[in-house]
């Protein structure tokens, strides 16, 4: 686990300052140790968190010629079998890194290499032969790779934050952007808060031409446009999720440190640690959070099934005053996110690294099993009312009041509604179901859900692992008919049928709570002048976004409780938290 940077950039640049500024950006990333390749305006660099092959592990990876260079963020977990496959046709190893897995992988079959790696991960290879920079992301995009590019030049880092150290960044920000990160509550894929910075896709390899910078973008993996299976009964589907997520459990375990668990005492988390204990006799240390208000509180069920399963649990007792974190958090994000469990999801992440540098999560469940509540607004309704349902600002005409004139003239309302069809078009011949599954696999997965664990514990030097994330889990849900995962009173229903096998009943079917805080009800009492004075602010004035008696007018709404404005109130603070971070 680490970070990746690097450059193409030939002009009078300042590069060791400019490479130690980086260094310097990214090093929560990977404080161990660090690595630099720079000649004739390229650049790879990597800070390294030693997880696998301590002692060897140190990167760029060089060919015995000199004329390959690989640097990666993430884990290959498969490394083994590629290297067995590798070692079968001749190939010698020197080190047991999975980086030297991913080089002579790519001395061996080239750019086809990515399809042979399960794992998260984001790499850079330059090919000195082809003057290419290949730049490769894992399927899911648990890893983040971003890229700038302006005119004769290009950077990429796994932090946006590194990109800011360039002396000529030009930090225009995509308007257009914001209006998407008000409909969805993150910023969709492949945009970002910033005009010249992009996501590499999950699931692409870019190979980049390092004279003209001309990109040519392959996908490698996809979820196949095919009807779901019929005729198969539950029998075979546990059967099948057993060998999955077995197999996802073995090859995650693989580490040369310990290895302790997020245990939140949800379904997902508690199966990854039951099945981890049950079939490798490995009994994880697990971190959990507890909450005041009960309702949000889940720390009981962790203790639960710590106990169950004979496990060590370490619980982190949070209130209100978590909330000076959010300027924290928000800078570790690179971009503004609606989601305010980050903060919670920070905090246990600096509670387990005082221990491990690795641990497991149950994150990918709800995604490829259908884990929430709002799922259920598809039934009886089309495609574009639940589109409406999910939206955090559900009607155009409020985004009339909410905006400025000049604001409004400069965003398109029709884009997140695309952006949502394009993304559901591509499984067009499965039902509804999947359909929506498959857009936040595609949207919500890399865009928010999967920023706040690679973030958040990588802010604390941790490398987390979910079983629940290896692609041929979702490859196989996505097979099967939407009936199998949501039905009108139950979400995950074959997860929690297969789930008995490992989980008492109480367990398995109590009912889900979403990990967040509740700054909603903070906001009504001792956290009422905190928002007060950002929505009163002089700075979110003038920035020219908002309407600001729109604001107060529905944050009085949200104070004496005649309408929930939580969710709005929320993006709409750390969007101004994060300009105040990094609008400077």
């Amino acid at each position: 686990m680490c970070g990746i940077a690097g450059f193409i950039n030939k002009s009078n640049l300042n590069q060791d300052k400019y490479i130690n500024n980086i260094i310097e950006s990214i090093k929560h990333r990977g404080p161990d140790e660090f690595g630099v390749f720079n000649e004739n305006g390229i650049c790879l660099l990597n800070t390294r968190l030693s997880i696998i092959d301590v002692a060897h592990g140190h990167q760029p990876f060089v060919s015995d010629d000199k004329n390959i260079y690989v640097v990666q963020n993430g884990e290959i977990y498969n490394y083994i079998e590629v290297q067995n496959q590798l070692k079968n046709l001749g190939v010698i190893f020197n080190t047991n890194s999975d980086t030297e897995v991913i080089l002579k992988a790519y001395e061996k079959f080239g750019i086809k290499c990515f399809e042979k790696f399960n794992g998260m991960f984001a790499i850079a290879i330059f090919d000195k032969i082809k003057n290419k920079l290949i730049l490769a992301r894992d399927r899911l995009g648990v890893k983040p790779l971003y890229i700038y590019q302006k005119d004769n030049e290009l950077h990429f880092s796994s932090e946006i934050k590194s990109l800011l150290t360039y002396e000529n960044f030009d930090k225009e920000i995509d308007n257009q952007s914001i209006h998407n990160y008000l409909k969805f509550n993150y910023i969709p894929i492949p945009d970002t808060i910033y005009k010249f910075v992009k996501h590499i896709e999950p699931a692409h390899y870019y190979e980049i031409d390092c004279d003209t910078l001309q990109i040519e973008k392959t996908k490698y993996w996809e979820i196949k446009n095919l009807p779901e299976i019929k005729n198969i009964s539950e029998e075979e589907v546990f059967e099948k999720i057993d060998e999955i997520l077995t197999d996802a459990i073995k090859i995650r375990l693989r580490s040369d440190v310990g290895i302790g668990a997020f245990l939140s005492g949800g379904l997902d988390s508690s199966l990854v640690c039951a099945m981890t204990k049950e079939k490798f006799g490995v009994s994880l240390d697990t971190y959990s959070i507890g909450f005041k208000e009960k309702r949000f509180d889940e720390s009981e069920w962790a203790k639960k099934v710590a106990s169950l399963c004979d496990l060590k649990n370490k619980v982190h007792i949070v209130e209100s005053d978590i909330i000076d974190l959010w300027n924290t958090t928000t800078w570790h994000n690179d971009q503004p996110h609606g989601d305010i469990s980050f903060i919670p999801t920070y905090i246990i992440s600096k509670f387990a690294s005082k221990d491990y540098k690795l641990v497991f999560t149950g994150d990918g469940g709800d995604e490829a099993f259908a884990g929430y509540t709002k799922y259920f607004s598809i039934f009886n309704n089309s495609l574009d009312d639940y589109f409406d349902s999910i939206s955090l600002i559900k009607v155009d005409k409020d985004f009339d009041s909410l905006y400025t004139d000049s604001f409004r003239k400069d965003v398109d309302y029709r884009v997140p509604k695309i952006i949502f069809n394009d993304v559901i078009s591509e499984v067009s011949l499965k039902d509804d179901v999947n359909k929506i599954l498959h857009f936040d696999t595609r949207q919500l997965l890399p865009g928010n859900n999967l920023v706040k664990p690679d973030k958040m514990a990588m802010a604390n030097s941790l490398e987390t692992r979910s079983p629940m994330l290896d692609y041929r889990l979702f490859e196989y849900m996505q097979s099967l008919q939407g009936k199998f995962k949501l039905r009108d009173n139950e979400t995950k229903y074959i997860l929690k049928k297969f789930a008995l096998k490992y989980l008492p009943k109480d367990i398995v079917y109590r009912d889900k709570q979403m990990f967040t805080v509740p700054v909603g009800e903070w906001f009504k009492t001792h956290l009422k002048e905190y928002i007060s004075n950002i929505i009163k602010s002089d700075s979110l004035k003038n920035r020219n976004i908002f309407n600001i008696k729109y604001l107060e007018f529905i944050l009085a709404e949200h104070l004496i409780g005649k309408k929930d404005f939580t969710r709005e109130l929320r993006a709409i603070v750390n969007l101004e938290i994060w300009f105040r971070e990094f609008d400077r």
